[in-house]
């Protein structure tokens, strides 16, 4: 995952004005996979980023089995997550966080597409 994508990724999502959906979206499959996390309608892409990161870091560490059952909610390929190098898991968590956003984000655009 290289800062270009993301930034490219966070500015399509800004100009097509749908980061609450996002949200929503990231809300939703948090609970339906049982964590107790609450993203902020009001945050910003960037704060959003942080957040997501620091939840999955967390996850990885404290709670594997909840970071499998998140990831395996939100519909990642297991191809890609095979496809990330092992390293250290701050490292795999930004490439996660990506991953995440990037099919979080194809949910809320087709779903508007298709309105």
């Amino acid at each position: 995952m290289g800062d270009r994508e993301v930034i490219q990724l966070i500015n399509e999502i800004k100009s097509q004005q749908l980061l609450q959906e996002l949200v929503v979206q990231l809300n939703k499959d948090a609970d339906l996979s049982g964590l107790e996390v609450n993203f902020a309608d009001s945050v910003t892409a960037d704060k959003l980023v942080k957040q997501l990161y620091n939840v999955l870091v967390y996850l990885m560490t404290n709670d594997f089995r909840a970071y499998l059952n998140f990831l395996y909610r939100i519909d990642l390929p297991e191809q890609k997550l095979k496809s990330i190098p092992e390293t250290e898991p701050k490292q795999i968590a930004e490439i996660v966080t990506f991953l995440v956003l990037k099919r979080e984000w194809q949910k809320v655009a087709f779903r508007n597409k298709s309105q």
